[in-house]
């Protein structure tokens, strides 16, 4: 069954995939507003990248694991820029290639990288359940390519399952450029004009929430979430950081994918049409 946005306006504070979120927003019969929340920096400090693509090229690693497109291509041009590029595709070619969705396998691909295993679906828990159907990790050393946040679920689970992680920060998530986009999400917010507020990363949280402090609006911003506003996220970490500003989100998708969160909010919008 398709369910329907039912003509409400849904915020988006993703910015990578803005775009086909919006679109998919519409195909269902929503309102889009962006809001882009964060966007990605490289990280000023680049050892400790370095440091882990050396042990890579050395042989000390036994698998990657590549989780974006962008930190993916990102690790390449930094292989290039250092004069490692033909070492470090030597090395992938000996040990375990991960993707965990789609832009990382096309970048791979790109490269002439041999990929052993993607994850049903292009979240961390898929491929943590994947890698430990297949693959003994104990005693070994595992590279996690890391996006703008730290990801306790996949370092973790590595862990239990006996692996040493290295993760290897490319980029970091820093607020807008123009704040002025957040401020006018937090005003919007207050004064009705927005049904949803779909959050897909906990930066995200704390910069809406930071805008919110700046206008002196913060306490404001978290009863309208609590009450007149629903609330839709992506994970545990999203959650918790919602919870930490007493906001409960009432919408969390059955998958951990941004397209099943704007499915999972036109369920909700249908399931509240029908109990009018």
């Amino acid at each position: 069954m398709v369910h329907s946005l039912r003509g409400k306006t849904i915020a988006l504070t993703e910015s990578r995939r803005a775009t086909e979120l919006a679109a998919l927003v519409t195909k269902l019969g929503g309102v889009p507003y962006a809001a882009p929340a964060v966007r990605e920096v490289p990280c000023v400090d680049r050892g400790p990248a370095l440091a882990v693509l050396e042990r890579i090229c050395l042989g000390e690693v036994q698998a990657v694991l590549f989780l974006t497109g962008v930190g993916t291509r990102a690790f390449l041009e930094l292989a290039r820029e250092t004069g490692a590029r033909e070492r470090l595709l030597g090395a992938l070619a000996q040990l375990l290639v991960c993707a965990r969705g789609p832009k990382p396998i096309a970048v791979l691909r790109e490269a002439g990288v041999r990929i052993d295993l993607v994850p049903p679906e292009p979240t961390s828990p898929a491929l943590l359940a994947a890698l430990s159907a297949v693959h003994d990790l104990r005693d070994s050393v595992v590279a996690v390519q890391r996006y703008g946040e730290a990801n306790p679920v996949l370092v973790e689970g590595l862990a239990a399952f006996g692996a040493a992680v290295l993760e290897i920060p490319l980029y970091e998530w820093a607020p807008p450029e123009d704040e002025g986009v957040l401020e006018r999400l937090v005003r919007d917010l207050i004064a009705g004009r927005i049904d949803v507020l779909a959050f897909t990363s906990s930066p995200q949280v704390a910069n809406v929430f930071a805008a919110a402090e700046r206008l002196g609006l913060g306490s404001h911003l978290s009863d309208v979430l609590g009450a007149r506003v629903a609330v839709a996220t992506i994970g545990p970490v999203c959650e918790t950081a919602l919870r930490e500003r007493g906001v409960a989100p009432h919408i969390q998708a059955d998958k951990g994918t941004m397209g099943a969160l704007i499915h999972a909010i036109a369920a909700h919008l249908d399931g509240e049409a029908c109990r009018v």
